[in-house]
């Protein structure tokens, strides 16, 4: 079986005492009935989490059904929304979905680093009056987070929704969301979260939204009443009383992270960019029909078909950071890769 390291899970397994916790709690719920559609108990927990009030909050099964929410409600067809390019690829395809008009300004990957072309999009969300505006901070796929003056800049020249989504930001030094405990979160912005990365749990499909006052009730009504379900419910209310675990997963992730960054960029002519998620944006100087064969059994990564100029001379490839064992083979990998050339 390959090693996965396409999807940018968490490498790290839940600790087994919350894995039997959630077990135990589950062992005791009413399966014939339905979950409290207002998930009180849920929503103070994550209210809490980030300083925030329960009327704030609104829950998904997954933060993917939680866009699908924003969109259904506050896009039309024909409708502009703006974000960056290369993005999180739900966002265009969602943006297909509804018809929308959708408008993307280029990242330039320079140096070690993206870099976001902060001017122009500040003009394109002032020329254009999206109805939503979708920033991922750290950024999917290059791993950089956008500074959170520009965010403030955005939502002040935006007429619309802002969508900032943080489903990485356990792995960056600091976070839009951050700013806000104790205040409130902006009228007309949501700011997105997830337990599938830092805290472990993409199997239980389970996210959820910090929302201004202008965005909450309009969502809890394109939201199903019991749109999660019991289980999820029930590990997501453990899980958020351990939130050392997160803090201490995404630690390890970024020790690893930056470990494998500095012997990728070792290898002549291969490139890793700085990143502030649990995965880093590779630039490999071989063809990616190179790259496919020689890993097709033993690694699954995904690529990326960011520089169509260069034709088949370079490969790009999103990692996700593994154990560091799995890393250890990867390296070897990449390490034998240019002697097949």
């Amino acid at each position: 079986m390959p090693l996965y390291l396409d999807k940018n899970e968490n490498p790290f397994q839940t600790p087994k005492e919350i894995r039997d916790a959630v077990a135990e709690k589950i062992s005791g719920l009413m399966f014939n009935r339905y979950p409290d559609p207002g998930y009180p108990s849920l929503k103070r927990k994550l209210a809490d989490l980030a300083g925030l009030s329960p009327e704030s909050v609104v829950t998904g099964s997954g933060g993917d059904e939680i866009l699908a929410m924003i969109f259904s409600r506050f896009v039309r067809p024909g409708d502009p929304v703006l974000t960056f390019s290369p993005t999180f690829s739900e966002y265009y395809r969602l943006s297909r979905m509804a018809g929308a008009r959708h408008i993307t300004l280029p990242i330039h990957m320079e140096g070690d680093e993206a870099v976001f072309p902060a001017g122009p999009f500040l003009e394109a969300v002032e020329r254009e009056k999206p109805a939503l505006v979708l920033l991922d901070t750290p950024n999917n796929p290059s791993g950089a987070s956008l500074p959170s003056s520009f965010i403030g800049d955005v939502i002040a020249r935006s007429e619309s929704f802002v969508v900032v989504d943080e489903a990485y930001g356990e792995f960056a030094d600091s976070t839009f969301l951050a700013g806000f405990s104790g205040k409130g979160i902006p009228d007309r912005v949501i700011v997105l979260k997830t337990l599938s990365k830092a805290w472990g749990m993409a199997g239980i499909r389970f996210g959820w939204a910090y929302c201004g006052i202008s965005a909450a009730s309009p969502l809890e009504e394109a939201r199903s009443p019991f749109n999660v379900g019991i289980f999820q419910e029930a590990a997501a209310e453990i899980v958020l009383d351990h939130p050392e675990f997160p803090a201490i997963s995404a630690q390890k992730v970024k020790k690893l992270r930056e470990s494998v960054r500095q012997c990728i960029n070792a290898l002549e002519g291969w490139k890793a960019f700085r990143s502030d998620g649990n995965f880093l944006l590779l630039r490999i100087p071989f063809p990616e029909g190179m790259v496919r064969s020689a890993a097709e059994e033993d690694f699954c990564f995904k690529f990326l078909g960011l520089t169509p100029e260069t034709g088949n001379r370079e490969c790009w490839i999103r990692l996700t950071i593994g154990t560091e064992d799995e890393m250890a083979e990867v390296l070897r990998f990449f390490s034998l890769l240019g002697k097949k050339s």
